[in-house]
């Protein structure tokens, strides 16, 4: 079983296509100890993630979750990487300070509940690259909810594939950030690459 999900994972990272071919978008992944936890195509002229993809496991949606980390979203939980490419090319990644007192919630794509299973995992959802300004009631209750139903899908299936897509905007930013209309889920069955579950959560001004 362990080779098996090896394989696919392999398959996974291999078969991904980003639309990171955009103006001002680019690829970045986040890692830990040599495993890649999430990956996405970033979009500097919005300054959000336009693609989170990642694989969630049974194991991982099974394990004794850690404590929610107490940290700032950072602009180096990849190491830094993304900076510097943005920085090569004349952008800058937002600050944690600029969701402040704005009125939304700093919410993530790549979730922290989906990443628990230990602390150190859990803290890497906390990049500034993973957040999209989100109304409290979208994040803590509608996009909750897709959260939760994705990792249902992962204690049944075994392993699914995410990904968060998110490419319409409101007339309205977050200091510089614009803020999403959609937010787009799509879960796939990672054995047989079937969409088992997708849905467009809306967010009004």
């Amino acid at each position: 079983m362990k080779k098996t999900a090896v394989f696919l994972l392999f398959l996974f990272r291999i078969s991904l296509v980003f639309a990171c071919d955009l103006p001002g978008h680019f690829d970045f992944v986040v890692s830990n100890n040599g495993e890649i936890l999430y990956s996405g195509c970033y979009d500097a002229v919005n300054l959000g993630p336009h693609i989170i993809e990642y694989i969630l496991t049974k194991e991982r949606v099974e394990a004794k979750g850690a404590k929610r980390p107490s940290v700032p979203f950072s602009q180096d939980r990849d190491g830094g990487i993304l900076q510097r490419l943005l920085a090569e090319n004349g952008y800058l990644l937002p600050h944690h300070n600029d969701y402040t007192r704005s009125g939304y919630d700093r919410g993530h794509m790549a979730p922290n509940g989906d990443f628990n299973d230990t602390y150190e995992n859990a803290v890497l959802t906390f990049f500034i690259a993973n957040i999209w300004p989100q109304k409290p009631e979208l994040n803590r209750d509608k996009w909750l909810k897709t959260e939760n139903e994705t990792r249902k899908l992962a204690s049944e299936y075994s392993a699914v594939r995410v990904i968060i897509i998110v490419d319409e905007f409101l007339d309205k930013k977050v200091a510089r950030i614009s803020v999403p209309a959609c937010f787009k889920r799509r879960v796939y069955d990672l054995e047989t690459g079937e969409l088992i579950y997708q849905i467009d959560v809306y967010q009004t001004e």
